[in-house]
């Protein structure tokens, strides 16, 4: 049995030509279209997404206050090294005296 084509639009996908596409595909494909929502929704839960978001957010905080004190720190030595004379180049072919 052939699957007819989905009509696509050239334009970018938006959220309303992406429900269109998934209405029209639910409307070709019932059967398919319930057990796709139905495999992701066993997946989804059975994915720690909470435990993932915390553990995430968690070593975010942990490394953002290092990572900015070493950004501050290098900060500080480049304008120290912008203030600093520059020392002059020694001309060789200047007479010494």
């Amino acid at each position: 049995m052939s699957t007819p084509e989905i009509p696509t639009q050239p334009s970018q996908p938006t959220r309303d030509i992406l429900l269109d596409r998934v209405e029209a595909y639910t409307r070709l494909e019932p059967t398919k279209a319930i057990s796709a929502s139905f495999g992701i929704g066993i997946l989804l839960t059975l994915l720690p997404l909470g435990g993932l978001v915390t553990g995430v957010s968690r070593l975010i905080f942990l490394i953002a206050r290092p990572l900015l004190m070493i950004l501050g720190v290098v900060k500080i030595a480049e304008e120290l090294e912008a203030r600093r004379p520059k020392p002059q180049e020694h001309d060789p072919s200047a007479p010494v005296l």
